[in-house]
């Protein structure tokens, strides 16, 4: 049975981190096939590698058609954030699925599946949770030149530019933090009542917003 998830949790001490590509990892895919671009992994000292992690954010492309690897006791979702779309098979497991773009897409990482791309290479966004540890939830957001404001009510609340630029601005700081695209924002263990505000810089800019929250039994 998976653990059950708490909301509202709010300790007092948080932590913001600006990262840029040059941040990420380069990390290959657990079946070989590709490459991957390592984001962020939590917790401290674990390494996809190993498999010892509780929740990663990903990026990488698909440049052919192939089975996905297998994550077994995970919950993965996927955004195409370039190209044309891509066609999940799960086999018996689950119904076809048509990925398009900036459209989140849930899966199980036990599923048997498979990628076919519908017309030409395409770039993803993935984040993986292990299912008794974390839930995430992904939201598209296609800011242009708006504002947008988020409660920052979860452990782990991840910003990804895709395109454009945007200032982010958090709850007691006194100034907004930059974002280009290929940058992120990650904020943990926000405090009680802390929000974030998103301001888009122009008419392209779009982004990514992934809230991850923990398992009661993890937070002890």
């Amino acid at each position: 049975m998976a653990a059950r998830i708490e909301p509202s949790y709010a300790p007092s001490v948080r932590s913001i981190r600006h990262l840029s590509p040059t941040d990420a990892r380069r990390v290959p895919w657990k079946n070989g096939r590709g490459e991957t671009l390592e984001l962020a992994l939590h917790p401290p000292g674990a390494s996809f590698e190993r498999g010892d992690f509780e929740w990663r954010i990903s990026r990488a492309r698909v440049e052919e058609n192939g089975p996905f690897s297998n994550f077994a006791g995970f919950e993965r979702i996927l955004v195409v954030v370039e190209g044309d779309g891509l066609l999940l098979v799960h086999g018996d497991a689950a119904p076809r699925a048509r990925l398009r773009r900036l459209e989140p897409y849930r899966f199980s990482g036990e599923w048997p599946t498979a990628g076919e791309l519908v017309k030409g290479p395409i770039a993803d966004f993935n984040v993986i949770t292990r299912r008794d540890a974390a839930r995430a939830e992904v939201a598209s957001l296609p800011l242009g030149r708006r504002s947008a404001r988020e409660s920052l009510s979860t452990p782990h609340t991840f910003v990804h530019v895709l395109s454009g630029a945007l200032f982010a601005r958090i709850t007691g700081e006194d100034e907004p933090f930059d974002l280009v695209a290929g940058d992120s924002l990650w904020i943990e263990d926000p405090r009680s009542g802390d929000e974030l505000e998103l301001t888009g810089r122009g008419d392209a800019t779009n982004a990514l917003l992934v809230r991850i929250d923990v398992a009661s039994d993890v937070r002890a």
